[in-house]
């Protein structure tokens, strides 16, 4: 019987932390990019087999895709953390851009996986790049949200929630795309603090 237990073994998967896996091959992806990036890359760093990972995530293709969705949803998760469900209007927005500041001072900088995700595959992965719309969007929904609260906070007009929103998401965006491409942090922190200046500009100068 032991032995019959012993060839049933034989052959089955070695289990691994799908979690773990999926977070690791986010970082190589935002690291290199989806074309630079070889499945041979992909095994060597997480030390799977290319039938495991086949079998678990499907092809490159889809397995950047579920890396993308990943990184999209962790973002959402800050978005909503800060933007969506804080309480303190602008302010929330200076926390969310805190999170800029700091990925401006490391001394790797990758940017946004989104926003490379759209201008490497943006013409031959249109479902890749709605997928960065979305996060786009998300990120619109959250400024708006705060903009709101700082409305009713007495610090914002009404009729500046689009506008700011969209000049919020254009900074965002903006940065992430400086930073991923090597600019300098005293001129990404310039551009942020003019951001902030013109929004906290007007009724938000009172505070």
């Amino acid at each position: 019987m032991a032995g019959t237990d012993t060839t049933a073994q034989v052959g089955r998967p070695r289990e691994f932390d799908h979690e773990a896996v999926l977070d690791t091959v986010v970082d190589l992806f935002w690291d290199r990019g989806f074309g630079a990036t070889s499945m041979g890359d992909i095994v060597a760093r997480t030390g799977l087999s290319k039938s495991s990972l086949y079998g678990a995530f499907g092809s490159k293709d889809a397995l950047f895709e579920t890396a993308l969705d990943r990184y999209l949803a962790d973002h959402r998760r800050t978005i909503d953390e800060i933007l969506t469900n804080g309480s303190k209007g602008l302010d929330d927005i200076d926390v969310f851009f805190s999170g800029v500041e700091e990925q401006a001072g490391l001394t790797e900088r990758r940017g946004c996986l989104a926003v490379n995700t759209a201008t490497e595959r943006r013409t031959t992965e249109p479902a890749l790049v709605q997928m960065s719309a979305r996060h786009r969007d998300a990120m619109r929904d959250g400024f708006t949200a705060a903009l709101t609260r700082a409305v009713d906070l007495g610090v914002v007009d009404a009729d500046q929630i689009d506008d700011l929103s969209n000049l919020l998401v254009t900074t965002a965006l903006g940065l992430a795309v400086m930073i991923g491409g090597g600019a300098p942090t005293d001129e990404v922190l310039a551009h942020l603090a003019s951001a902030r200046a013109s929004l906290r500009s007007g009724r938000g100068s009172a505070e």
